[in-house]
Parts: structure tokens; C-alpha cells; sequence
């Protein structure tokens, strides 16, 4: 494929147009797309006006850009990522309507060190979820993320560990050593709890799921205000979830952990976690 004057293809030109989109810019002028791409204006208006006529993008009456039908379709059609989000979803409806807070599906990407949200169900009400669907939060300080690397291999946990993690809040734990503990905690009681670490107000909850051979391939999770916080409600459910889906995935049933949600007092998370 031919390379442009600053050595990019024309797929890695056509991915910068494409990527220029999102929830918070859908519909882009020729003037935004060269600012965002930094390509030349020419070079846009023409990539563009091919992306427009294979469907790609769509152009509105006063000459703006936005994402055509034809990309849903390319990517509902077969993408696995499509048939998860799909079989997850009456999972993730079953925990909100029993906890009636924010719960979202994701995936794991190692190579970024991130998590790719697939689907997201809102709370009732107003509260602050930095979890987009098809957004991206970084693995060490979600959830979502080290429920998942909990169970990836060992050199993969420590090509994680190797970093650079970056605190996000003061309770942001970016200690290789504690992370490594709190990992092993999180397969001994088959869910994560992390408070005050993306937003200082919110506590998450998560749970992996597990695909053919056991192998950890996304988790669910549940955001709620720390003043709302009931782990007794939250936890069963969301275990549940968790070991529906992965059973719906094809994992082979797995032994239970300590089962902390069974538990009735009232005695919370952080009191467990002191006692350890």
C-alpha cells in the first residue's frame, strides 16, 4: 500500500479518519478532521469523500462528516466481540434490575494495558461512571481490569506490573508488590472491590468471566456511590452473573472461593480486607 510523504499507508491514514470520531465529536467538518488527523486538507477531503462512498461515513447537508450505517453493519455482522456483548447483555440486565446501579461488560486488552467497555446499563439517577461503552480505562485502576489480570498467566501479570502505572487518585495503588497480593486475594474470593480509585465518590465491584478452557476473557461490574454501597446485595448477584456468563461461554464449571457475599452482618468489605 502506498505510503504517504510521512511514511503512512492509506489504511493508516483512513484509521486516523475513522479514529478522529467519538460519543463527544460524532460529526466532524473537513477543518476538524485535518486539525485532529493533521493531515492536509486535501488529503482528508479526498480519503473522506472514498469513506463516504463506500458507505463508510455519511455527509450531512452542511458538508460534515460523521460514521456511516456501513460500519455497524461490518461490525454487528461477525466480530466475537459483538456475539459477547450480545450473550452478556440479559446477564447485565438481570444485575441491574437486583442492584439497580451502573453495570458494564468489558474486555481485557494486555497490549495497551487497558479495558474495552462493551456495554454499559445506568443507574437510576445521576452518577459520575467513567466506563463509555467502546471507551477505554487503563487495567491497575479499574475493577474490571484486575479481576481479569488476576487470572491471566504470570508473565503476564508481570509484563503488567512492569508498568508504567499512573495513580489517578490518591487511592490508586501503583505498588507491584501490593498489587501482586491484592491479585491473589482477588482468585481467592472470585471478586474485586476497589473504592475511591477513578472517582473518590464511587466503589466498584467485579467479577471475571471465563471462555473455552477456563481462560479469562472479560469481566462484569458494578459502580455504585460509596454511600449506597450493600455488598450483601450486590455480591450475590453479580457472582452469579459472572458464572452464568461464563458457563453461556463455554468454561467448565470452577470450584467457589471463600464466598465472602455470603455473608449476612452487616460487617463490610473493608472490615474483611483489615482482617486478612
Amino acid at each position: 500500500m502506498a505510503n504517504s510523504a510521512s511514511g503512512e499507508s492509506v489504511i493508516q491514514r483512513v484509521v486516523k479518519i475513522l479514529d478522529a470520531f467519538s460519543r463527544g465529536n460524532p460529526r466532524l467538518t473537513l477543518a476538524e478532521l485535518v486539525r485532529i488527523t493533521g493531515m492536509s486538507s486535501s488529503t482528508a477531503h479526498r480519503l473522506a469523500g472514498g469513506l463516504v462512498d463506500s458507505g463508510l461515513l455519511n455527509r450531512g447537508a452542511d458538508g460534515d462528516y460523521g460514521v456511516g450505517v456501513k460500519m455497524w453493519e461490518l461490525a454487528s455482522r461477525s466480530n466475537p466481540l459483538e456475539e459477547f456483548r450480545r450473550r452478556g447483555l440479559p446477564f447485565l440486565e438481570g444485575v441491574h434490575a437486583a442492584v439497580r446501579e451502573n453495570v458494564s461488560l468489558s474486555v481485557p486488552d494486555v497490549e495497551s494495558g487497558s479495558v474495552l467497555y462493551l456495554e454499559r446499563l445506568d443507574r437510576h439517577g445521576t452518577v459520575l461512571n467513567l466506563a463509555d461503552v467502546a471507551g477505554r480505562l487503563d487495567i491497575h485502576n479499574t475493577s474490571s481490569g484486575l479481576a481479569m489480570m488476576a487470572h491471566m498467566p504470570r508473565h503476564v501479570q508481570e509484563r503488567f506490573l512492569a508498568g508504567p502505572l499512573q495513580k489517578t487518585t490518591p487511592a490508586t495503588e501503583t505498588d507491584p508488590v501490593k498489587i501482586r497480593a491484592h491479585l491473589a486475594l482477588i482468585r481467592e474470593r472470585g471478586y474485586v472491590r476497589l473504592a475511591g480509585v477513578l472517582v473518590p465518590e464511587n466503589t466498584a465491584y467485579s467479577v471475571p468471566v471465563f471462555g473455552e478452557g477456563n481462560s479469562v476473557i472479560g469481566a462484569i461490574a458494578v459502580v455504585v456511590p460509596t454511600a449506597d454501597e450493600k455488598p450483601q446485595v450486590i455480591l450475590p448477584v453479580l457472582v452469579a452473573a459472572g458464572r452464568g456468563l461464563s458457563r453461556t461461554m463455554g468454561a467448565e464449571r470452577r470450584p467457589y472461593g471463600t464466598r465472602p457475599w455470603l455473608e449476612t452482618g452487616r460487617q463490610s468489605a473493608d472490615a474483611r480486607d483489615a482482617n486478612i
